[in-house]
């Protein structure tokens, strides 16, 4: 116990760190630089302030929460089914979203976490997700479920064109621009909304992490130490989804962010999820900050969709880690 509270700890105050440095160079970075000491002793009705609280501060708390429940749900994932690859995006969740929202901005709706576009979104996610257990429950094979997830985002993402398709060229522009990923449309209200919903499923997920541990020991040895995998299977992959689609709604496809920070947490911190429940949460939020911060700054005053930093960044990443582990197993 004292081994995994001191590991515990480490891991804890070593992502807050990382994410309190990344929420430190994104408030005080962009095109009208605000160092940290001048924070608390900015005039009342000055640019730097309303820059400072209403601009970049909505960003970075939306960033944090949206990157903490991608990661999030990227590690829930692998949890389920034992594959450091499984993410939303590979299970088709995003896909359903994405379909979602590309049918809301087709029906002339307005995209927004708790707007009807952000409604079409969770829509999307669930009715994916409803899919998928409803398969499960014909065939409880975690396998077999994978293979079902993969092939129903192939389908999503076609229905996705063909909604674009029969659009007008204005919305095919608006679909093409959001399927990119920003985080510049968060207002104060929609960023604390979206912290609310990462808090919320941060706790259930550290509640259940126990639980997932034992899940990802296989389902068989789940089910002789007493867990009901037919209840926690189906709620870990809502969960999952719930957050994808929140995250969906307000920033468009953010990828790799879920793939990438539980893979490399899970290698360096080991595979307890009590540990890496938090930690991925943590990770994630900063990874997202940091990308945002380059999307912001490297072809200033311009800036680039923070889907694309992720990407390049993650996928980068990730070959590379690929590539050291097979140089090390031919070693």
């Amino acid at each position: 116990m004292k081994s995994f509270r001191s590991r515990l700890t480490f891991w804890i105050s070593v992502s807050l760190i990382l994410l309190s440095a990344c929420a430190v160079l994104s408030l005080s970075s962009g095109s009208i630089g605000i160092p940290p000491w001048e924070w608390f002793s900015l005039e009342e009705n000055s640019m730097e302030k309303l820059i400072l609280f209403q601009l970049r501060g909505p960003r970075v708390l939306a960033a944090i929460a949206i990157g903490g429940m991608l990661s999030l749900s990227g590690c829930l994932l692998q949890g389920i089914f034992k594959n450091p690859l499984v993410e939303p995006y590979t299970l088709g969740i995003s896909a359903g979203a994405s379909l979602g929202v590309a049918v809301a901005f087709a029906s002339g709706w307005q995209i927004g976490t708790f707007s009807p576009a952000g409604l079409f979104a969770l829509a999307g996610a669930l009715g994916t997700s409803f899919l998928l257990l409803a398969f499960y429950r014909i065939r409880p094979d975690i396998n077999s479920l994978l293979l079902s997830g993969i092939m129903l985002g192939i389908l999503l993402s076609a229905c996705t064109t063909l909604a674009m398709s029969l659009s007008s060229p204005q919305d095919i522009s608006r679909i093409i621009y959001w399927t990119m990923g920003s985080l510049d449309n968060n207002s104060p209200l929609q960023a604390l909304s979206l912290c609310g919903l990462a808090f919320a499923g941060l706790v259930v997920a550290t509640l259940l992490s126990q639980r997932v541990n034992i899940l990802n020991m296989g389902l068989e040895t789940a089910r002789h130490l007493g867990v009901e995998t037919r209840v926690l299977v189906p709620l870990l992959i809502i969960l999952a989804s719930c957050m994808t689609a929140a995250s969906v709604a307000a920033a468009g496809i953010i990828g790799f962010i879920g793939l990438v920070v539980p893979h490399i947490l899970r290698s360096l911190a080991g595979n307890d999820y009590r540990i890496l429940i938090p930690a991925s949460f943590l990770c994630g939020g900063g990874f997202t900050l940091f990308c945002d911060w380059i999307s912001r700054t490297v072809i200033r005053p311009g800036e680039l969709p923070v889907g694309v930093v992720t990407g390049i960044l993650g996928g980068g990443v990730f070959i590379y880690l690929l590539l050291k582990s097979k140089k090390q197993s031919y070693a």
